[in-house]
């Protein structure tokens, strides 16, 4: 046999070898598995079987390390409408704001917002537009709750960020068919208790579902998120796609899907008083909500999206794992 032809053969064996020993690696569960999953992206597995109540509740409060939340090159979806391009900012524990408009350089289509006072709500495609807004405090005593029936902070659960509050009703964990764990609470809101079933991965801990329905039955949000990537210098998966729908079936029914190509976590996202302001738009007048009669009785109507979120590519909306793509993450993984 030649030299050359010994080389060859060298270094296919090799190459084989080193292959079939990862793989032995990976397949008995020694430490190199963390040290892969480590280096790769890949988040670490959460459960070994079924989890207590306390160690599912701790898993999917890791997101709480998440202080600050930004994203990067959003889109919003919505049926038979062009895709706005979206901005989406979260401060815990009560600050968010989502805007959103067909380009950089065009007017606020769309900006729903919460300060430490007051939440807003603008939506520029309707009939009669205004920012409605409403303080917290007023929002469960006022008419504002048949206009916002559900704890607006809760859109900052449904984009990622959600908690189990331990001192809550919580039963569960109920093990499904489908691979996943469900967790039901009993939730406080304008509108009065509701029940939130959440559905949650069984290897890694994803929220990959929350429902929200009223004792009588009615649901009043259902959030799906897909396509969570992993963030290891902050310890924390998210998800990339968030499909919701507000009050489905009813009159007042909205829905809508979000991507988000990229975040930024814990960082300075910028003029915290021009973020957390309510804003004033030129011609458009801002309403109370708490000043107002109840639904029946006035002519102002709340911005309504008499649309369903369109049904996804079957083979782009599948669960991943991914590594961060946010530069400043992956330079200090």
């Amino acid at each position: 046999m030649s030299l050359s032809n010994v080389s060859l053969h060298y270094r296919a064996y090799s190459v084989g070898t080193t292959c079939l020993l990862l793989l032995s690696l990976l397949l008995t569960g020694c430490p190199w598995q963390s040290y892969v999953q480590k280096h790769s992206g890949l988040p670490p597995v959460a459960f070994q079987g079924k989890p207590s109540l306390e160690q599912l509740m701790s898993t999917v409060n890791s997101t709480q390390l998440v202080k600050q939340l930004q994203s990067q090159g959003a889109r919003i979806s919505i049926a038979g409408a062009p895709t706005l391009k979206a901005q989406f900012i979260v401060e815990q524990p009560k600050k968010f704001r989502l805007t959103a408009g067909l380009f950089d350089f065009t007017a606020t289509e769309v900006d729903f917002g919460s300060n430490d006072d007051l939440v807003w709500l603008f939506v520029k495609q309707q009939a009669e537009p205004a920012v409605v807004y409403v303080h917290h405090d007023q929002l469960a005593t006022t008419a504002a709750r048949h206009y916002l029936p559900i704890d607006l902070n809760w859109i900052t659960e449904a984009m990622g960020l959600v908690y189990l509050d331990p001192a809550g009703f919580h039963e569960g964990p109920f093990q499904l068919e489908n691979g996943t764990f469900e967790i039901r609470s009993r939730l406080q809101t304008p509108s009065g208790e509701v029940t939130r079933r959440m559905i949650v991965d069984d290897r890694f801990g994803w929220v990959l579902e929350q429902h929200l329905t009223q004792a009588n039955g009615q649901v009043l949000a259902s959030v799906k998120a897909s396509e969570h990537s992993f963030y290891p210098r902050h310890g924390v998966s998210l998800p990339h796609r968030v499909q919701i729908q507000l009050f489905p079936g009813g009159e007042n029914q909205m829905a809508f899907q979000i991507d988000v190509p990229r975040y930024q976590i814990n960082n300075n996202m910028g003029d915290a008083n021009q973020i957390w302001s309510l804003p004033e738009y030129n011609g458009y007048p801002q309403i109370d909500l708490s000043k107002v009669s109840p639904p029946q009785a006035v002519n102002y109507a709340p911005p309504t999206i008499q649309q369903r979120v369109p049904a996804p590519n079957p083979h782009n909306n599948e669960t991943r794992i991914a590594s961060p793509r946010y530069e400043s993450d992956l330079l200090n993984r």
